[in-house]
């Protein structure tokens, strides 16, 4: 890996800074039209159709800290999958400024060990090791990708650049033994609440265990004006409004590319870096599997945030290339550099949830008998209800969904979007929790 460092700071030594952006408070506010936030409303139509053509579920433009359009529910949470990775990587930073995680510190003297333990050699991969690919190591993890790892044993740590699920989830272990805080609740104090997500709710963000590992994943499931939030954090260096919540330094570190530059794409802390050439600006992306991008252009000012509907089965996903081709028309529908804002062109983005049903309010006394698990012939679900009286349904591997009334017994999946049956005994207890 050594190798590879003088050429980050010959890149990286002469940029200029990230430029800082006013920034949502309570809402997001939205340009009353495209045209002032000088880019074209036909030449964005375009982009739009493509994104229709790809079904995309949600496009999201931020330009100098304001929506400039959205297409699709900015307010609907979905799994951010790999995405989320760029979360992980923030509040490692954090903890990592106050001294309570040294990444330079080799795993084994933390304790991290596995179902199959590690060797020696394993064990002196360090914490930053893990974070850019260099671990060395080469074992199953929750939610691994798939894809056909090296041989174990083949590489020493900082030999050998492989992007691995492994490293994400025994970070995950680092993280929470060093700083007796579970990552899910750190990320609520720390991120979340101080950026005032709107639609992020503590439930979000959750864990999932396997036996095949000792180390579990972390997800969240977040909606595109929340990741849009969090890119506002990178691309103002850490800070929001007076508060530094990520270092500087750490924000600086993690949009550095420390793959060999043999890749096509550099990678950082859990970012990626694209060439100037692929949208002729800086670009750097938090990117997760089936059409999840938190896309940072800090030379525009802009961001772009895309989602994909990866809760149905089979996905209806969104691959890079078509991804890139709506970001690009995005891009080219900018006619004009606006050097201020007319605050006075602002409206308050209100979300599109025209395809939401009619509700009712929820009736805790007769909605109290399905809070129960739900066996469902071996794919199960289980109803609970949250100390402030919200009713959720926790569905293995998609998360844990707000349920909302529509009539007393039929209930509305808020994220998955779907209604909810239920099958019942002749007694007319519930028995099965059924979707369409």
């Amino acid at each position: 890996m050594k190798k590879y460092l003088p050429l980050v700071f010959v890149l990286f030594g002469f940029m200029p800074p990230l430029t800082p952006n006013r920034l949502p408070e309570k809402q997001w506010l939205q340009y009353k039209t495209p045209e002032d936030a000088g880019f074209s409303s036909q030449k964005l139509q375009k982009a739009h159709r493509l994104a229709q053509q790809y079904n995309s579920a949600s496009v999201l433009i931020i330009y100098k800290g304001a929506i400039v359009q959205s297409w699709g529910d900015a307010s609907r949470r979905f799994r951010m999958h790999s995405s989320r990775k760029a979360t992980q990587s923030a509040l490692i930073g954090i903890y990592a400024s106050k001294g309570m995680i040294d990444i330079n510190k080799p795993i084994g003297e933390y304790g991290v060990d596995e179902v199959t333990p590690l060797t020696d050699v394993e064990k002196k991969a360090t914490v930053k090791q893990l974070m850019t690919g260099y671990s060395g190591i080469y074992l199953p993890s929750v939610a691994h990708g798939g894809d056909e790892m090296p041989e174990r044993g083949i590489h020493q740590p900082g030999e050998h650049w492989y992007y691995n699920n492994w490293n994400y989830n025994a970070l995950n272990t680092v993280f929470e033994q060093q700083t007796h805080v579970k990552l899910t609740d750190a990320f609520v104090g720390h991120i979340a609440q101080p950026i005032g997500m709107e639609d992020f709710v503590p439930h979000d963000a959750w864990y999932n265990y396997e036996k095949i590992s000792l180390h579990p994943v972390y997800h969240i499931n977040m909606s595109s004006r929340d990741m849009a939030r969090f890119g506002m954090l990178y691309i103002n260096e850490g800070r929001w409004g007076n508060d530094q919540i990520i270092p500087a330094q750490w924000v600086k570190e993690s949009l550095t590319p420390y793959s060999p530059k043999t890749e096509r794409i550099g990678f950082g802390y859990a970012w990626n870096i694209y060439p100037d050439k692929t949208f002729t600006q800086r670009c750097f992306t938090a990117e997760g599997m089936g059409g999840h991008a938190l896309m940072l252009f800090p030379d525009s000012e802009m961001l772009i945030v895309h989602r994909a509907n990866t809760y149905i089965e089979p996905w209806v996903s969104v691959d890079w290339i078509a991804i890139k081709k709506i970001v690009k028309e995005i891009l080219a529908a900018r006619t004009e550099v606006k050097s201020t804002i007319d605050e006075s062109k602002l409206i308050a983005y209100e979300p599109d949830r025209k395809h939401w049903p009619a509700l009712i309010a929820d009736n805790p006394s007769k909605t109290k008998r399905f809070e129960k698990y739900y066996d469902n012939d071996g794919d199960p679900v289980t109803i609970v209800r949250e100390k402030d009286g919200q009713l959720i349904i926790n569905i293995p591997y998609l998360g844990n969904f707000n349920l909302h009334s529509i009539t007393d017994s039929t209930f509305f999946v808020e994220g998955k979007e779907e209604k909810i049956y239920f099958e019942y005994n002749n007694k007319r207890e519930p028995i099965k929790a059924i979707f369409p």
